[in-house]
């Protein structure tokens, strides 16, 4: 080796990744690049243009600057720059320039894809970076000081002390003295398990037990615990939001719900607990709700949503957050009008499960959502049963469009006919789906994979879950349709300009930031939960899981939800802005209300989105899917 690759050999062997690669590999490589010099002032890739080297500079500084004239990153001696682009194979979406007179050396992109698939620490490296740019800017948004306490408010939050409970065998008298003592409303009944430390939850023993079924019953008070208790009480998880939490208690009319993680028992939130949460949040909203006892109270409340989520937004919650929120208004709405229908057509003749789907099934619910819904039948229903369903259906369907939620434009409601149907026949229409594939029928049938229960038996809903996700992971060719549609979707970024706009239409000059960002990244989180049997339903989650069963890294994963929390960031803030200027909201942006953050974090975003779909196409094939 001659004295100046040595000194390069040195040079790269003191900086990152490069001081990570085995010394054979490191020997070779200052060889395989090529020095060049660049005066200060000169643009070393420019917007816009085709990039095909990975630059490392050796002296000197660059500047990386968007296109609105933002300064992105700074690039000191032993740091790298042109990451993205060599990356991606696209244009360039910045321009890359020296500030400084720099020497750069600059490694050719098949060197570079080289080193990256042979060498994962090198890979990390680069991958990591450019996950930061997105992931700081996610953070950036969401200050962890501000924002409606109820918002960020779960259940964990609220759990201020540990479980106080009591064994089934102890006696009615004891529960009462311990209640006493503790100064407790309810007691959690557990009963011991061989081996374990802690407990099993099998009941719950509140003071509306000891008032109703001792005193009003006269029941013994040395009776076991386990007469008066409620068996098998209802639980939630410790990251159930507390308007959720609310929702329950009212529909139900309950005041105690136990906290269980993973079979371990947390402890309990009760109504007080959420009572002394702060005024301005949307628990009061979904409170409302459930205390209506006409079409009009619910349509009044419904208009108080844009205000809720305006409010939301401005305390800097998170766009999952405020999804969710949404979420669980319609949800209050849908059981309320159903409670409506019964009150008028009379009990329901066998079981049913009324179902959301689509971004309502997966709790992503936004200001612009339409209806999507259906009802799952007993299998046990005659003929005549299931047509007593048509008046159910007709009569939610038609109150959740005067709350202001239009009917779906592919008529995948529960009106419809065909989307209430007892339980066998939903099972052959995800055979059908999974089995052969059409490209179109799956087009539509994909909303029926976000399918979650809202309101009646969930049985028939989980043994429908059940069969549908033991079923996916074999279905090859329909998860190679599933990655062909979420192809589909094509982020608005082009070669040559910073975005991708629409040309002609009501919508010319904006990004369709829904179809471009939100869509393609659902699709994906959809399809790699289905091929490893997993069932979430909410993008975020299924993201979580794809990643702990292996469908993708941990580090893609991330990067999938910082991209979709972002996109659907920004879209929150455009909707409400025309909220604010009497607009109905929709999803197309204009570029120019965007800040030069937005528009640099959109891009990295649709980055992501347009990478990850590259994989797909890769593993799946779908060059070869008709």
């Amino acid at each position: 080796m001659d004295v100046e690759l040595a000194e390069v050999r040195d040079f790269l062997s003191q900086n990152e990744p490069f001081d990570a690669l085995p010394p054979a590999v490191l020997d070779d490589l200052p060889k395989r690049l090529v020095a060049k010099y660049y005066r200060r002032g000169t643009a070393v890739v420019s917007l816009g243009e085709r990039n095909r080297y990975l630059y490392v500079l050796r002296s000197g500084a660059v500047d990386i600057v968007d296109a609105q004239g933002a300064l992105v990153e700074r690039t000191d001696p032993g740091g790298s720059f042109g990451v993205s682009s060599v990356l991606s194979g696209d244009a360039s979406l910045y321009t890359l320039r020296a500030i400084e007179d720099s020497l750069c050396l600059l490694m050719p992109s098949e060197v570079f894809h080289s080193l990256m698939g042979a060498h994962p620490a090198f890979a990390d490296f680069f991958l990591r970076r450019q996950a930061g740019r997105l992931r700081h800017a996610v953070e950036a948004v969401h200050h962890e000081e501000s924002g409606s306490a109820i918002l960020r408010t779960r259940a964990s939050d609220i759990v201020k002390r540990a479980p106080i409970t009591i064994e089934p065998t102890r006696t009615i008298r004891e529960a009462a003295q311990l209640m006493t003592e503790r100064r407790v409303s309810a007691l959690l009944v557990t009963e011991p398990v061989a081996g374990a430390s802690e407990g099993r939850l099998v009941g719950i023993l509140t003071d509306r037990d000891l008032r109703s079924k001792v005193i009003a019953g006269a029941l013994p008070i040395d009776d076991p615990v386990s007469t008066v208790m409620t068996p098998d009480p209802v639980t939630i998880a410790p990251d159930t939001l507390a308007f959720e939490v609310l929702v329950l208690m009212a529909r139900r009319g309950w005041h105690h719900l136990p906290v269980v993680e993973s079979g371990r028992l947390v402890g309990m939130v009760t109504s007080g607990d959420l009572m002394r949460l702060e005024q301005a949040n949307p628990s009061y909203l979904v409170g409302e709700v459930e205390k209506q006892t006409t079409l009009e109270g619910l349509v009044a409340c419904s208009h108080r949503i844009p205000r809720v989520v305006s409010h939301a937004v401005a305390q800097d919650a998170t766009a999952e957050d405020v999804s969710r929120v949404v979420t669980a208004i319609i949800d209050a709405l849908t059981r309320k009008l159903i409670e409506f229908a019964e009150a008028d057509l009379g009990a329901a003749p066998v079981p049913y499960c009324w179902v959301a789907l689509g971004s309502q099934g997966r709790l992503e619910s936004g200001l612009q959502s339409d209806q999507d819904n259906a009802i799952i039948i007993d299998d046990r229903a005659t003929d005549e049963q299931v047509a007593w369903f048509a008046g159910l259906a007709s009569r939610v369907v038609d109150g959740l469009e005067a709350c202001g939620f239009e009917r779906c434009p592919g008529d995948m409601m529960a009106s419809n006919p065909q989307w209430r149907v007892r339980r066998a026949t939903w099972g052959s229409y995800f055979a059908k789906w999974m089995n052969a594939p059409e490209p179109d029928a799956l087009l539509n049938a994909q909303t029926f994979f976000d399918m979650r229960p809202v309101h009646g038996e969930v049985r028939l809903f989980e043994t429908l879950q059940g069969a549908v996700v033991a079923r996916a992971p074999r279905a090859t060719r329909f998860q190679a349709y599933l990655a062909k549609q979420a192809q589909r979707f094509e982020p608005p970024i082009g070669f040559f300009r910073d975005f991708v706009l629409a040309d002609s239409g009501e919508h010319a000059n904006t990004l369709d930031i829904k179809a471009g960002g939100i869509a393609p990244i659902v699709q994906i989180a959809r399809l790699l939960t289905l091929s490893k049997g997993g069932s979430e339903l909410n993008t975020h989650g299924r993201l979580k899981s794809a990643a702990v069963a292996g469908a993708l890294s941990e580090e893609k994963a991330a990067d999938l939800a910082d991209a979709f929390e972002f996109i659907n960031y920004v879209r929150l803030r455009h909707q409400v802005r025309q909220l604010k200027d009497g607009e109905s909201p929709d999803n197309h942006v204009p570029p120019a209300t965007l800040s030069s953050f937005e528009r640099r974090h959109l891009r990295e975003a649709f980055t992501i989105i347009r990478s990850m779909q590259k994989a797909l196409a890769f593993v799946h094939r779908t060059d070869v899917t008709s």
